[in-house]
């Protein structure tokens, strides 16, 4: 009887062994690989989304000032443990009608709490100007410059050394002059002496929900863990950083909105903080990013971060102040 040639039982289990070895190889390479690729990827959506919404708020900031009086360009809520809340006065609302140099209305009263407030205007919203930025009615005729969800800044402009107060508009109504605000700053400072001439001025508001940064109540961008920021108040006029004028940076004073003569800030310093959208167990460096006088926490979850740092000039009070471009 003539042998038949094939492969013995050894020789079979050697080569299933070397190709159990070489699929495991390429499996792990594949694995490796696949997740180098997805962390890229997360990490440069990160990066990207950062720098579209840095531009935007440092836009929002040179423009900030502007047809407003001067003490009602930029308030804010400075936070230890949570993120910071800006409110940045509304040049959006500007339209090619406006003359007025002063954006914003007047209303009854000396004061406004924290909290939810009715402001009587002293003009009627659609005729405050002459051209209107804002449907809030969704009638498509463009009514107000204050629109629901988008902030409010409200100055003395008679008594600027107290301080503002700024929160986010929860109703406007046309018929009644009239807007409900929340406020999520103190109070202002109580009238020392004269007159209050008090007015609320259209603002645009960046907040954070969760980790999603907002804009006047619209989504801008998600995986956006902290927003911090810093204000330069030039107490002594000189156009230098002197020491102590930075006020939110952990070294000096911290912003109070009520205790600062809003006329006096120069620039803002804005840091953001994104993260990555996924979690890696294996990174060792996922630690929370500390800008600011925002405290510090403690503990790796895996995350990878960014931050972004930006200073921007408040150009129009700037250059109102005569200090230059």
């Amino acid at each position: 009887m003539r042998r038949t040639d094939g492969f013995t039982l050894l020789e079979l289990m050697i080569a299933g062994l070397i190709l159990a070895v070489v699929t495991t190889y390429l499996l792990q390479t594949f694995t490796v690989s696949e997740k180098a690729y997805a962390v890229v990827e997360d990490v440069t959506e990160a990066q990207q989304s950062m720098r579209a919404i840095a531009d935007l708020i440092e836009k929002d900031i040179r423009h900030a000032g502007f047809m407003v009086t001067e003490a009602g360009a930029v308030c804010g809520l400075d936070e230890f443990n949570s993120p910071d809340r800006l409110y940045l006065s509304d040049a959006d609302a500007i339209q090619v009608g406006d003359l007025d140099p002063d954006l914003g209305s007047g209303f009854a009263g000396n004061n406004v709490g924290s909290g939810l407030n009715t402001l009587n205007l002293d003009l009627v919203l659609e005729k405050a100007d002459p051209d209107p930025a804002y449907d809030t009615n969704g009638d498509g005729t463009l009514d107000s410059d204050f629109q629901v969800d988008g902030g409010v800044i409200i100055v003395d402009r008679d008594n600027p050394d107290r301080g503002t107060a700024c929160g986010t508009v929860v109703q406007v109504t046309i018929g009644a002059s009239e807007i409900r605000v929340d406020i999520e700053t103190p109070p202002l400072a109580p009238l020392a002496a004269g007159s209050a001439d008090l007015i609320a001025i259209p603002a645009h508001e960046y907040v954070l929900n969760g980790l999603i940064l907002m804009r006047d109540g619209l989504e801008l961008v998600s995986g956006v863990e902290d927003l911090q920021i810093a204000y330069f108040v030039d107490a002594n006029a000189d156009n230098l950083v002197d020491p102590g004028e930075y006020l939110g940076d952990g070294i000096g004073a911290d912003y109070q909105a009520n205790q600062v003569d809003a006329t006096d800030i120069r620039e803002l310093r804005v840091n953001l903080v994104t993260r990555t959208q996924l979690q890696d167990r294996d990174f060792v460096g996922g630690q929370f990013q500390t800008t600011e006088n925002r405290l510090a926490i403690a503990g790796n979850d895996g995350f990878r971060r960014r931050v972004h740092t930006s200073t921007a000039l408040l150009r129009n009070t700037f250059n109102r102040a005569g200090s230059g471009s």
